[in-house]
């Protein structure tokens, strides 16, 4: 029989792996949302997230209590996954599309000043050759601008 507080300290190790897992559960929410997964991704998207939440949740369970699946960890994975999504699971995924609104917003800016600076001398060239062709065109001819003589009218 195990000390009181080492089962203490596994179950606390134990709703922490919960908590992690709501974590991931949301973050997996929001991708599927931004993907707006169909039938053939949803079950690939499904088996990656517990791909990757299986070896962390191992991980957790080996710190624990050495590996050992007993009925406490049952009750604390879920106890901490229930707490994890009474409480925090609003603010993080608040957080997350604020943070995917953010780089979208960056990535916004970043691909209009890229093309800006793209177009910048393909502007330029277009307003000297507008500018040249223009002016060939109203460029009065050299015999008339002679003949031309202004009239100064005085006032009395």
């Amino acid at each position: 029989m195990e000390p009181l507080g080492t089962q203490l300290y596994a179950f606390g190790i134990v709703l922490l792996a919960g908590v992690n897992l709501g974590l991931f559960f949301d973050l997996f929410r929001v991708i599927r949302g931004l993907l707006r997964s169909g039938t053939i991704s949803t079950p690939l998207l499904d088996l990656l997230f517990w791909a990757l939440v299986t070896p962390v949740l191992v991980l957790y369970i080996i710190l624990a209590n050495w590996g050992e699946l007993r009925g406490y960890v049952v009750i604390g994975l879920s106890l901490g996954f229930f707490f994890y999504r009474l409480i925090l699971s609003s603010l993080v995924i608040a957080f997350l599309l604020w943070l995917v609104d953010l780089v979208r917003s960056l990535l916004n800016l970043l691909v209009t000043c890229a093309v800006w600076v793209g177009s910048l001398p393909i502007m330029v060239y277009q307003e000297a050759r507008f500018y040249y062709s223009h002016r060939v065109r109203t460029r009065p001819k050299a015999g008339r601008f002679w003949k031309i003589r202004p009239r100064l009218r005085w006032r009395k």
